[in-house]
C-alpha cells in the first residue's frame, strides 16, 4: 500500500523526466540531420554539432556525464518536497522517501534506455539493428547510490513533528482567544 502522496510524486516525477527526455535527449537523433543541434550542459556551457558523426567527441559528450547533472537536480528537488509535503500533510517521511526512490530509480531507468537507444540508431547509421544496445549499468548505478545516499541522510534526519506543533498551526485563533480569556479573568480575580 502506497501513502496518499504517492501519486503526486508519480505525476510529478514522471512529467519530470519526460520533459527532460524531450527536452535534453531527443534531439541527439537528430544529429547527422544536416541541421546545427543546438544544446546545452547544465551549467549553461553550449553545446553545438553540424555535419559531424556520433562517434568521437559527441558520444564523449553524450555519455560523459552530460545527463547526470539534470538527473541530480530532479532527484534533490523531488527528495526535498517530498520530506516538506510529509512534514506539512502528515505523511511519515519514513514511508515516503522510499516510494520517492523508487520513481526516481524508474525515472533514471527510463532516461537511461532512451540514451541507450538513441546510441544504438546513431552508431548504426540508419541500421540500428548492426549495433549492440549499449549497457547503462554503470551510470544506473551511480544515480542509484547518489540518490540512496540522499535518502538515507533524509531518513536519518527525520523527526515527525510533534502533534501539538500541526494542532497549534491550524488553532492559533482559539490559543489566542483561550490566552485572552485566562488573562481577562486574571485581573477581574485580582481587583475583586
Amino acid at each position: 500500500m502506497t501513502t496518499p502522496l504517492y501519486p503526486t510524486f508519480e505525476k510529478r516525477i514522471g512529467d519530470a523526466v519526460d520533459v527532460l527526455i524531450r527536452v535534453q535527449v531527443e534531439p541527439w537523433v537528430f544529429l547527422n540531420a544536416g541541421h546545427p543541434m543546438k544544446l546545452s550542459m547544465f551549467d549553461g556551457r553550449p553545446i553545438h554539432y553540424q555535419g559531424i558523426g556520433f562517434e568521437g567527441s559527441p558520444r564523449h559528450v553524450f555519455w560523459g556525464r552530460y545527463i547526470e547533472p539534470f538527473l541530480e537536480d530532479l532527484a534533490i528537488k523531488q527528495i526535498a518536497s517530498a520530506v516538506k509535503e510529509a512534514r506539512e500533510r502528515q505523511v511519515d517521511a519514513k514511508l515516503l522517501l522510499p516510494e520517492v526512490q523508487n520513481l526516481l530509480l524508474a525515472a533514471c531507468t527510463k532516461v537511461y534506455r532512451r540514451m541507450a537507444q538513441i546510441d544504438q540508431s546513431l552508431l548504426g547509421k540508419g541500421f540500428p539493428e548492426k549495433v549492440r544496445l549499449r549497457s547503462t549499468t554503470r551510470e544506473y548505478e551511480e544515480m542509484s547510490s547518489f540518490i540512496k545516499k540522499h535518502i538515507d541522510a533524509e531518513l536519518e534526519m527525520w523527526k515527525p513533528r510533534p502533534w501539538y506543533e500541526g494542532w497549534y498551526e491550524r488553532n492559533k485563533f482559539v490559543v489566542w482567544a483561550v490566552g485572552t480569556v485566562i488573562a481577562i479573568a486574571g485581573l477581574a480575580v485580582k481587583f475583586l
